[in-house]
């Protein structure tokens, strides 16, 4: 329940980080400078949130990362 619940939480914040590229290129087409600056902070934030929500080991991908304790464990498992 828990992994499935960080996986969402992830996915969440890239979609949502998605929508802010989408507002920061707006802004550029509109000249809105400060505009895009503010989103492309948010945007920056929210990818380095999804990367990084803590105590768990990451193997980064395009959408969905890998997520588990450690690389020891999972070799462990495997066999």
């Amino acid at each position: 329940m828990k992994k499935n619940l960080i996986t969402l939480v992830r996915l969440g914040l890239r979609i949502h980080s998605f929508f802010h590229l989408l507002e920061f290129l707006s802004a550029i087409y509109e000249n809105a400078y400060i505009t895009a600056s503010i989103a492309f902070i948010a945007m920056a934030l929210e990818l380095s949130a999804s990367y990084l929500i803590p105590k768990e080991h990451i193997h980064l991908k395009p959408l969905i990362s890998e997520v588990h304790e450690s690389c020891e464990n999972e070799k462990h498992s495997l066999k």
